[in-house]
């Protein structure tokens, strides 16, 4: 049946009570729509099955406690929440926290300034011989 809102789905109880043949609906989803009027007396889509939704203050909790302290660790914030972790992480990547670790890779020494410069003139060699050699 397509998908329909509740207003939409009186609509077509009016229709058939009606005879108003103004509106294009399918047939199917006409008698979709009356049969289960008169099973269960509403519209509206019943329940889902499944696993329920984590609720809106659920996810405010996590992103709370990401806030209040960012280098918890994400299986924390999952069991205070009695939630997965896998849970806890698709939270915050959809509130666009990344999860990372800050690593030092690269450092600057005293050093470093005569260091590059030594760098770049046996670079410069090199590149001189290459060019004088071929040709």
């Amino acid at each position: 049946m397509a998908h329909l809102t509740v207003t939409q789905r009186i609509e077509i109880l009016i229709f058939i009570g009606c005879g108003n043949k103004t509106r294009t609906i399918t047939q199917s989803t006409v008698s979709k729509t009356e049969s289960k009027f008169r099973e269960t007396g509403v519209v509206k889509d019943l329940p889902k099955s499944g696993r329920p939704k984590i609720t809106q203050d659920k996810k405010i909790d996590i992103v709370l406690s990401m806030e209040e302290n960012p280098q918890s660790a994400s299986t924390l914030v999952a069991s205070e929440n009695e939630v997965s972790q896998t849970t806890v992480l698709r939270i915050l990547r959809k509130e666009n926290y990344h999860p990372y670790k800050f690593q030092l890779v690269q450092e600057f020494n005293e050093d470093d300034p005569d260091r590059r410069l030594q760098f770049f003139n046996t670079k410069r060699i090199l590149l001189w011989c290459t060019f004088f050699l071929s040709v």
